[in-house]
């Protein structure tokens, strides 16, 4: 059954379209969906730091962690000052195994004013979290 709004609402068609209704997604702890909405913003506007750090923290957040990193490169690439995105892929890349290439995110996340505790305490659950490939 539609309600009248949702009927009124129409599909998104622009990368900021796509990126809103993805953003209430992702607030309304839907990362699925929210992931779909920002791989589309993405694709209309693949150079938008935002939508990228989006998609990639919308990826970590159901455990796709290498699509994860892919993201995030992205964002750090196009806004290398991104404290947000460099701890998101640090703990991504945590989860992957890759401490080394982790750590260089956490330290340069934490010059650019990320949080040190959190960042370390994030960091430290996915540790113990993790599971190697079997």
């Amino acid at each position: 059954m539609f309600m009248a709004d949702e009927a009124a609402t129409p599909e998104p068609t622009t990368a900021d379209e796509f990126f809103a209704r993805g953003l209430k997604s992702a607030q309304l702890g839907q990362p699925d969906a929210a992931a779909r909405d920002f791989e589309e913003a993405a694709w209309l506007d693949p150079d938008n730091a935002t939508i990228q750090f989006n998609l990639g923290t919308a990826y970590l957040s159901i455990g796709f962690f290498e699509q994860a990193v892919v993201n995030l490169d992205r964002a750090v690439e196009l806004n290398p000052d991104s404290s947000d995105a460099l701890g998101n892929r640090a703990v991504a890349r945590t989860a992957l195994f890759q401490d080394e290439l982790a750590e260089e995110d956490i330290r340069r996340a934490i010059e650019l004013g990320a949080p040190p505790d959190g960042i370390h305490a994030v960091v430290e659950y996915v540790k113990q979290r993790r599971r190697p490939a079997e």
